[in-house]
C-alpha cells in the first residue's frame, strides 16, 4: 500500500494503512504545508515564515533542510524521492491515490459527490489553521466541502433520497448554521420526510442566528421560500414547498459556474439564442483541449433555468482515464423512472423522459457521434448541448459553434479577475509577457493565474521570466494539478497511430506556429500525406488555422502552445514511430535531433 497522507481532518500519515509519527511540531507543520500545496514548488522563503512568522533563527534554512531529510526517510526511506528540491524551494509529490485532498476534489469533479465527503474527518488541516500559508489552503478546501455537499443534498433530493440525506445534512448545517443554501436544502429534505414543522423551526434558528451574528434579514429567496412553507401547511399549496432553485431550476446537476470566467460573452448568447429558439439537433461547442468549452456550456446551462424548468443535467461521457462511461451512467441522474411493463432498457428510460419533458442536457467530452447519438432526443422539447474537440461532423442536424483562444484583452481581464488588476495594471508589460507565454489558451491562462494568486510575493516580471521557458511549461502549469496533465496526455494517446505519431513529431519544431513545407519536413512525408495527417488533427482539435480560410500550402497551422510543449516533452523521452500508407518508418530518438528552426 505504501505512504498516504491525510489532510481533511488532522493530519494523518499512513504506512501501508497503519499511522506513523510524523515528528516534532516544526516538522508537522513544514509536511502541512507542504501537503497542503502538494505538487507545487513552496519556497524556502515561503517555509521559513510559516515556521518562525516574524522571528526565524539565523539557522532557519538549515533547520528546513534537517526537517526535509528527517521526513524523507520516515516517507520513503533511503531513495528520498517523495520530496524533490526544486529552484530554492520544495514540492512534495503525491497523487490522488496516495493524498485524500487530491481524491476528494477528482471525485468531486466527476460526480461521485458521495465517495468524495465520505473522505472528511474534520475541518481541513485542523490544528495548523493559525499559519496563514496552510490555513488559507484550508479554507479554501473546507469551501470546497461546503459547495459539494450542497451539490449532493440537491442532487439527492432530487433524486427523491431527501430522507435518507437529513442526518448528514444536519449535521453538517449545524456546524455552518448560516448557509442558506445548505439550510433550504436541509428543510427541503425535512419536508420531504413528512417534517414540516421541523423544517420551520429551522428557519426560525437561522432568521434569529443572521440577525443575531450579522445583523441581517433572511434573504428574498430564503423569505419566499418560507412562505411555501406556510402555504402548503395550510393546504393551498401541493408542491410549494420545494425550494425556488428546484422548483424553477430543478433538478439543477450541473457543476459550479466559474466565478472568474471571461470573455465569450459573443459565444454564450449565440449558444443560448440557439437553445431558447428549440430547434432539433444538438448544438456542438468545439475547440482545443483547454478553449474552455466546457465552462461556456455550464454557464449558459445555468442561465436558462427559466427555459427548461424541467431540469438540467450534465453527463461526463468519461471516466479520469479516458474510458466511455456507460449508458446507465446518464441515466441515473434522472429522477426514479420505470418503463411501461418493468422494461429498463436505459436507452427507452433515457429518450421517454426527455419526451415528456423540457429539460436541458450538457454531454461533456465527446469524441465520436456514435457516443452522442443515444442521448439525443428524437422527440420532444428538451435540448442537449454537446462539448467535443472534434466538429463531429457525422451529426446531422447540429448547430457548430468553434472555441478559440483568448485575445489578448480578454487574457488580461481574466488574468487581472485572479489575480487583482492593480497587479497587472501596475506591470501591464509582463502580464501580457504571461499571457503569450500560455498561448492565450483559457486553460493555460487559468492555470498560470492560480499559480499567480498563490505566488503573491513573486513579481510579474519573474514569472514571465519563467513561463517563458518552453522547457518548463508543462512542470510549471501542471505541477499542482496532475489531472491536466493527464488530459493533455489523454488528448494525444486517443489518436489514431499515425496522427499520434505526427503530433510528437511536430512538437519537434521550434514554434507551434508552422506550414504545410515545415510539417512535411518534420513528418518526412509527401505533401499530399502531411495534408491528409495536418487535417486529421484539426478534425481531432490538436490543431487550428488561425489565419482563416486558405490553400493548404498558404496557411499557418497552430498547435496551442500547452498541449505543444507537452508533445515536446513526450517527444524528447522516446522514440517516435510514424505510419506513412503501407510502410512503418522507425526514426532515432528525437532527443537527438529537435528542431531548433525552421526545417
Amino acid at each position: 500500500m505504501g505512504v498516504s497522507f491525510g489532510i481533511l481532518g488532522p493530519l494523518l500519515v499512513l504506512r501501508d494503512g497503519f499511522p506513523v509519527d510524523p515528528g516534532s511540531r516544526k516538522q508537522q507543520t513544514l509536511l502541512a504545508a507542504l501537503l497542503a500545496h502538494a505538487n507545487a514548488r513552496v519556497s524556502s522563503d515561503v517555509l521559513v515564515e510559516a515556521l518562525w512568522a516574524d522571528d526565524p533563527p539565523r539557522t532557519a534554512r538549515k533547520n528546513i533542510q534537517v526537517y526535509v531529510s528527517a521526513l524523507r526517510r520516515l516517507l520513503d526511506g533511503e531513495t528520498g524521492s517523495r520530496i524533490a528540491h526544486q529552484r530554492g524551494g520544495y514540492v512534495l509529490q503525491a497523487t490522488a491515490d496516495e493524498l485524500d485532498a487530491l481524491s476528494f476534489l477528482q471525485r468531486a469533479r466527476v460526480g461521485s459527490l458521495t465517495e468524495a465527503l465520505d473522505l472528511w474527518r474534520g475541518p481541513a488541516l485542523d490544528g495548523f489553521c493559525d499559519v496563514p500559508l496552510i490555513g488559507d489552503a484550508a479554507r479554501g478546501l473546507d469551501r470546497r466541502f461546503l459547495e459539494v455537499s450542497e451539490d449532493w443534498a440537491e442532487a439527492e433530493i432530487a433524486a427523491g433520497g431527501g430522507a435518507a440525506a437529513i442526518e448528514r445534512l444536519t449535521e453538517i448545517a449545524q456546524r455552518h448554521p448560516l448557509r442558506e443554501r445548505l439550510r433550504i436544502a436541509q428543510m427541503t429534505a425535512l419536508c420531504r420526510a413528512g417534517r414540516r414543522s421541523e423544517a420551520l423551526a429551522v428557519y426560525d434558528d437561522l432568521r434569529q442566528a443572521l440577525a443575531r451574528e450579522l445583523g441581517l434579514p433572511p434573504s428574498p429567496a430564503l423569505g419566499r421560500f418560507y412562505q411555501s412553507l406556510l402555504r402548503e401547511q395550510e393546504g393551498t399549496g401541493s408542491r410549494s414547498a420545494v425550494p425556488h432553485r428546484e422548483r424553477a431550476h430543478a433538478p439543477n446537476l450541473l457543476p459550479w459556474d466559474l466565478p472568474n470566467l471571461t470573455g465569450r460573452e459573443a459565444e454564450a448568447d449565440e449558444v443560448a439564442d440557439v437553445l431558447v429558439q428549440g430547434r432539433s439537433g444538438p448544438v456542438v461547442v468545439t475547440g482545443p483541449l483547454g478553449a474552455g468549452k466546457t465552462a461556456l456550456a455550464i454557464r449558459v446551462a445555468h442561465r436558462l433555468g427559466d427555459h427548461f424548468p424541467d431540469g438540467r443535467f450534465f453527463v461526463r461521457l468519461r471516466d479520469e482515464d479516458g474510458r466511455l462511461r456507460p449508458l446507465e451512467d446518464a441515466v441515473s441522474q434522472l429522477p426514479s423512472e420505470r418503463m411501461p411493463g418493468g422494461r429498463v432498457d436505459p436507452r427507452q428510460v433515457w429518450q421517454l423522459w426527455l419526451s415528456q419533458r423540457r429539460a436541458l442536457v450538457v454531454l461533456d467530452d465527446a469524441r465520436r457521434e456514435s457516443e452522442v447519438r443515444p442521448l439525443l432526443p428524437e422527440t420532444g422539447e428538451s435540448a442537449v448541448v454537446v462539448t467535443a474537440r472534434s466538429a463531429l461532423i457525422g451529426l446531422e442536424g447540429a448547430y457548430r459553434i468553434r472555441l478559440s483562444t483568448f485575445t489578448p484583452a480578454e487574457a488580461l481581464r481574466f488574468l487581472g479577475r485572479v489575480i487583482g488588476t492593480d497587479r497587472v495594471t501596475a506591470d501591464r508589460e509582463s502580464a501580457e509577457r504571461v499571457v503569450a507565454a500560455c498561448g492565450l489558451l483559457p486553460l493555460g491562462v487559468r492555470l498560470a493565474a492560480e499559480r499567480l494568486a498563490f505566488l503573491r510575493h513573486v513579481p510579474l516580471r519573474e514569472y514571465a521570466a519563467r513561463i517563458g521557458d518552453p522547457s518548463g511549461l508543462v512542470d510549471e502549469l501542471c505541477g499542482s494539478d496532475p489531472a491536466v496533465r493527464s488530459r493533455l496526455t489523454e488528448a494525444i494517446g486517443d489518436l489514431p497511430g499515425s496522427a499520434h505519431q505526427a503530433v510528437l513529431r511536430l512538437g519537434t519544431l521550434a514554434e507551434p506556429v508552422f506550414t504545410l513545407q515545415q510539417a512535411a519536413a518534420v513528418l518526412e512525408v509527401e505533401t499530399g500525406t502531411a495534408i491528409r495527417l495536418l487535417e486529421t488533427l484539426l478534425e481531432a482539435g490538436i490543431l487550428t488555422v488561425p489565419g482563416g480560410e486558405g490553400a493548404a500550402d498558404t496557411v499557418r497551422y497552430e498547435m496551442p502552445r500547452l498541449p505543444f510543449a507537452h508533445a515536446r516533452e513526450i517527444a524528447v523521452r522516446m522514440t517516435v514511430a510514424v505510419i506513412v500508407s503501407d510502410r512503418h518508418t522507425v526514426f532515432e530518438p528525437v532527443e537527438s535531433r529537435l528542431h531548433t528552426g525552421a526545417s
